[in-house]
């Protein structure tokens, strides 16, 4: 195959990935990178080789909106969530110092897939929460016991704590061997220059630890597992949905 051919097989998985991350198919988008990935190692090309169309993939950067953190579970587990999805879409997240407000900074359209997402987890888990909670005091009181109020709040907290491990498992199961691809640090360049161009700002990036605070296995498991069976390629688009329901693979 001819270098010109390459090159335009390769501007059109670039296209494909582009478009796949835009309607969030996370599972297409990692499979055209990784293809990018092999024919550039193949045929012993750079990502300024390719040019020309591929641009589209990896400018216009923003950062979102702030994002509180507050929450009555505690904050650990929005940030985690938030961490986990950005990341995975080739995002990155950070805190601002003087009110510990998060704000995502990516390509556009991935900055848009990513807060959607991530709203519309929230909302999920939140419901979810309380569902895996009644059967679990339901159980209790069949065994002739009952979950105080205190008991409710950790059981609360654990299973919230325990749904970015799961989700980050959901992700690594679709990521492709190789550790990174052209994407990938075609995106982190880009959020480099941009944070460059943007040094006034006080902030601090988000990471995230494993979590050293007591937790309820029982309640965290259960959010571990629910978080591995989100739908990864779900399309957000029926907001008219009230009804919020988790869409398991």
């Amino acid at each position: 195959m001819e270098k010109e051919n390459v090159i335009n097989k390769i501007r059109k998985l670039l296209r494909l990935q582009f478009n796949a991350e835009k309607i969030g198919s996370t599972g297409e988008a990692y499979q055209a990178a990784k293809m990018v990935h092999k024919l550039l190692m193949e045929y012993n090309l750079s990502m300024s080789d390719i040019g020309g169309e591929n641009e589209g993939a990896c400018i216009n950067m923003k950062e979102s909106e702030d994002i509180v953190t507050n929450d009555k579970y505690g904050n650990y587990w929005k940030k985690a969530l938030l961490h986990t999805i950005a990341v995975n879409n080739l995002c990155d997240v950070y805190t601002r110092t003087y009110n510990q407000k998060m704000f995502i900074i990516g390509a556009e359209d991935n900055v848009v897939i990513v807060r959607e997402f991530y709203d519309y987890l929230l909302k999920v888990f939140r419901r979810l929460v309380i569902e895996r909670f009644n059967e679990a005091q339901n159980q209790a009181m069949v065994n002739g016991q009952r979950y105080t109020e205190k008991g409710r709040n950790l059981f609360m907290r654990s299973y919230l704590e325990g749904v970015s491990v799961g989700l980050q498992e959901n992700y690594d199961s679709m990521k492709p061997t190789s550790e990174e691809t052209a994407l990938v640090v075609c995106h982190k360049d880009k959020i480099k220059e941009f944070l460059f161009q943007q040094n006034n700002y006080t902030m601090d990036k988000t990471k995230h630890r494993q979590r050293r605070r007591e937790v309820l296995g029982e309640a965290y498991e259960q959010g571990q597992e629910d978080g591995r069976k989100v739908n990864l390629n779900k399309q957000l688009d029926n907001k008219k949905n009230e009804q919020l329901k988790l869409d398991f693979r």
